[in-house]
């Protein structure tokens, strides 16, 4: 019978310095040494996640940006991705800039790159999510005043936006009328500001790991999580693991809790797990 191991990063594989511990670090790449099939489903790009997880080998495709892509590593190209319908996207847009709000774009290219637009910083949140992303995208995290019209052989895959509860929390509401996407509204792992996170209706966690569990031809999978993001992955997993620190509505979506993220409980469950046989 072969397992499937999948875990979110921030707050549960990652500890609270964003990072993985060296205990983690190797034990994950002696999994990988050992057979033992483990992967990522995560809000984190393929810019943000690689400074992450280079040095560690996985055995399968990782999922990124809530599902919009299942990434392969190795050959460092998307597997699959899923595009944003152009009206759903532009109704999306207008729930931002009528409240003069402004979000980032993210982009897939055909040569397989990923780029963003901005058209302006509204919050301190905003603002941070560009310094701390400008560099690792090489410059193509670009202005932009018409997010509506992107250059051919770009594809329009994610919008998102960060800010105090108060100010997202109307969005969150509009987008959730809108066919055609879907979306996560949680609060960020690292400061106060909530997240909106907003895609195609056929992209989700769960659909990605369901994707990677038939690439793998796993018989079951296991998942690891702790924000509302995950629960739709803990919903339609074979288990579903909590972190200790978890919000409370994903505990209760758990088969199991475990200890916290700074205490590099994925992997310990993960050896134990596959040490029973």
């Amino acid at each position: 019978m072969k397992k499937l191991y999948i875990s979110d990063l921030d707050g549960t594989l990652l500890n609270d310095n964003a990072a993985f511990s060296e205990y983690t670090k190797e034990k994950l790449n002696y999994f990988y040494e050992k057979g033992v099939t483990v992967s990522l489903a995560t809000a984190r790009s393929i810019m943000s996640a690689r400074p992450i997880i280079g040095g560690v080998k996985l055995g399968a495709p990782v999922v990124l940006m809530n599902g919009v892509f299942v990434y392969d590593l190795e050959k460092d190209r998307a597997v699959k991705y899923f595009e944003l319908p152009a009206e759903a996207m532009a109704q999306a847009l207008d729930s931002f800039y009528k409240r003069g709000l402004n979000p980032f774009l993210y982009l897939y290219g055909d040569d397989g790159s990923l780029s963003m637009r901005y058209s302006g910083f509204d919050s301190e949140g905003m603002r941070r999510f560009y310094e701390t992303r400008k560099v690792m995208l090489g410059g193509r995290f670009t202005y932009s005043a018409d997010f509506t019209r992107p250059e051919k052989g770009q594809h329009p895959v994610y919008v998102n936006y960060y800010a105090p509860y108060e100010i997202v929390s109307p969005v969150a509401r509009e987008i959730e009328k809108i066919k055609g996407v879907s979306f996560v509204f949680y609060k960020d792992s690292y400061s106060e500001d909530w997240l909106i996170e907003i895609y195609s209706e056929e992209a989700s966690k769960a659909k990605g790991v369901e994707y990677v569990k038939k690439y793998c031809k796993a018989d079951s999978v296991t998942v690891f999580g702790d924000n509302l993001n995950d629960i739709l992955m803990f919903e339609n997993a074979d288990r579903a693991v909590a972190v200790e620190n978890a919000v409370p509505k994903v505990k209760e979506k758990a088969d199991e809790i475990i200890g916290s993220n700074n205490s590099d409980s994925v992997v310990k469950f993960i050896e134990s797990d596959f040490l029973k046989g």
